[in-house]
């Protein structure tokens, strides 16, 4: 939705944030300092929202490639893609193949595409993971907080602070599957003006069985500056380029080549008013631009709506996208108990594709903002957070999304958190104006593929939950579990309807998306992390599920059916001469992506990663082998087509200077 608020703001640590004094002890202790649940900073156990909090040594011990296999540590999060140049994370359910219901923030820039249905996974790709300073990962509903796309999970990534990167990194990985990754990082400054500047790239062959190569560039930039005690700015820019396989044996989606190019600028300043008061500016462009062309022969004898012979038809799913997005925000102490921030902003999204749109005009929308958090300590171990947000949407007319929700310190070790949120989805662009054609070299149009009326209206979730946070010293364990019921009205779907330019040749009608059913989710997940010796720690998620659509043709066929079990259990242990051990172990039960033909059955994977640091005269290095499905190839996400998930082995070198 375009929000651009930077939830460790410039600072990226605590030693750069002047907020509240909050240090880096502060954010990696056994109950870290938050910002995600209300845009307020506070202890985990006092967040009106269940947390997981990842590091960036977590993150570099998981030997994770990409964004979605570091989310394999939060519960209840799957990790996945239609094919293995595009992978994607989603909560509970994978309700389609783009990620849309998931709100990614980056710094506090929103990174979901424009242009076609709103995907989240190609701005996944905007960052490197050595970048990363730590990812908040709210498991829920959150549009009280952050509008109209934070309605599974919000995916919080917060960059590291350029005074903390200053000196030269230099990364280099390769190994079978057709990995090649390469990486570069110069940071120079100092505490009053600093920089850094990253430059990527990856490549691998993808999934087994599967048309999907990729190659993905990424070009970083990030600036930091301190004019006085009270201010800081942040600015930062990049740009990414995908290049990579689409396609499968079905003609309809040929094998082809895609190629995505995302950029963006993002600025912030901050202004300290007093000890809990903070003005906040923030303001970002983003631009995605997508190539998706090919031909297919219209040969497939199989079909007798296909009467040409030696006829080709085109498809082409290519168009540009731009969002602008401003906000200002105000966070403020009332009283010793009482605590608030608010806000207003302002985006305008538009999206240009004659081949999506059947225009060569730019259509959009425009979206007003207002919203607020009111955290209230009304006894020592009583504290009540209420959030509101209000949006007017060209389209979608004015929307609400209220929470609240009452936090019960039993002791500083122990928290219950009850209460309920409101959340929403507002139709993408391409949901309110597709208006696709497919056409024959001979012949002309071919189908009228879809042809949106624009009357869908947005999602709308009601969630109620039940949470626990507890703090075991003497065992150094912590575990944080969510019980949860949430109903889901009004998901919008396709529904093929008779149009007066259905094809005379295939009798072929177009598709309209509308809101067509509900559904009703209900589960119970939990993170236990146990750190025995201080050489060893150990990471335990289990989520357990239930979804019921409300659409009995659904229900029977199990579309978008997720796993009913899943669990994940992960040792990192340093070793003798500082060799570090990473291993994660993922047992999901069966599942579908997609409909019943793509049914997956039960699987498991083991990744393991052995690193050795050493130093080249003054300059850290670190020597690491990596192996992923340890247990061999799976079957992933396209069963049909015989898709599978490769065992890859892979070595990396990195120097810092």
């Amino acid at each position: 939705m375009g929000l651009v608020v930077t939830l460790a703001g410039v600072a990226g640590v605590g030693a750069h944030a002047a907020e509240r004094s909050v240090t880096e002890e502060d954010y990696f202790a056994n109950v870290p300092v938050v910002l995600t649940a209300s845009r307020l900073d506070q202890p985990l156990n006092e967040a009106p929202g269940a947390i997981t909090v990842i590091d960036r040594q977590t993150i570099r011990q998981s030997g994770a490639r990409t964004l979605p296999e570091v989310l394999r540590l939060v519960p209840g999060y799957l990790a996945g893609g239609w094919n293995g140049a595009n992978p994607l994370a989603a909560y509970h359910i994978p309700m389609d193949d783009y990620g849309t219901r998931n709100l990614v923030l980056i710094d506090g820039r929103s990174v979901y595409s424009t242009s076609y249905l709103g995907d989240t996974h190609r701005g996944m790709m905007d960052v490197m993971l050595e970048d990363i300073e730590r990812i908040e990962v709210l498991r829920g509903a959150n549009s009280a907080a952050y509008g109209a796309n934070a309605m599974f999970g919000v995916i919080n990534i917060i960059t590291r602070h350029s005074a903390d990167t200053t000196g030269g990194e230099v990364l280099l990985t390769s190994g079978d599957n057709g990995i090649r990754d390469r990486r570069v990082r110069i940071g120079w400054g100092d505490e009053a003006a600093s920089f850094r500047l990253s430059v990527g790239e990856q490549r691998d062959a993808g999934y087994l069985n599967a048309y999907d190569d990729k190659r993905l560039g990424q070009v970083n930039a990030r600036a930091d500056f301190k004019p006085t005690l009270a201010d800081d700015v942040m600015v930062a820019m990049g740009v990414s380029y995908l290049d990579a396989g689409e396609g499968d044996s079905d003609n309809e989606n040929p094998p082809h080549k895609i190629r995505t190019r995302d950029s963006y600028v993002q600025g912030e300043w901050r202004r300290q008013l007093g000890f809990d008061d903070e003005l906040k500016v923030s303001a970002s462009f983003m631009e995605d631009a997508k190539e998706d062309f090919a031909t297919a022969p219209n040969d497939r004898a199989t079909r007798a709506t296909y009467p040409i012979p030696g006829a080709y038809f085109t498809m082409d799913y290519g168009g540009l996208g731009r969002r602008a997005n401003v906000e200002v925000q105000r966070k403020l102490g009332l009283s010793d108990s009482v605590r608030a921030v608010m806000g207003v902003g302002f985006k305008d999204e538009r999206a240009r594709s004659a081949p999506l749109y059947n225009t060569s005009e730019w259509v959009s929308f425009r979206e007003t903002r207002a919203f607020g958090t009111l955290e209230w300590r009304l006894h020592p171990q009583w504290l009540l957070n209420g959030g509101l947000f209000v949006g007017n949407h060209s389209r979608a007319g004015t929307y609400t999304a209220p929470r609240l929700m009452a936090n019960w310190l039993l002791s500083p070790e122990h928290t219950f958190r009850f209460g309920v949120t409101e959340s929403i989805r507002a139709p993408n662009l391409y949901e309110y104006k597709a208006d696709t054609r497919i056409y024959t070299d001979v012949g002309g149009l071919y189908v009228h593929e879809y042809a949106a009326t624009g009357g869908v209206q947005p999602e709308k979730l009601l969630s109620k939950e039940l949470g626990y946070v507890g703090r075991f010293k003497d065992l150094h364990l912590t575990l944080d579990a969510r019980l949860y019921h949430e109903r889901m009205q009004d998901v919008i779907r396709t529904k093929l309807y008779p149009h007066p330019e259905t094809n005379p040749i295939n009798g072929r009608r177009s598709r309209d998306y509308v809101n067509l059913t509900g559904l009703s989710l209900t589960g119970l997940e939990y993170q236990l992390r146990w750190k025995p010796f201080s050489a060893t720690e150990v990471w335990f998620n289990q989520s357990v599920g239930h979804v019921k659509w409300d659409d009995p043709g659904l229900e029977q066929h199990k579309e978008r059916r997720p796993p009913k079990h899943t669990t994940m259990i992960a040792l990192f242990q340093r070793l003798p001469a500082n060799v570090q051990l990473g291993v994660i172990h993922e047992r999901i039960g069966s599942m579908t992506w997609r409909a019943r033909e793509d049914w997956m059955p039960f699987e498991h994977r083991t990744d393991v990663r052995l690193a050795y640091p050493f130093r080249i005269g003054a300059n850290k290095a670190e020597v690491a082998l990596t192996v992923q499905s340890v247990n061999g190839p799976a079957t992933f996400v396209r069963v049909q087509e015989n898709f599978q998930l490769a065992r890859k082995s892979f070595l990396t070198l990195r120097m810092e200077m």
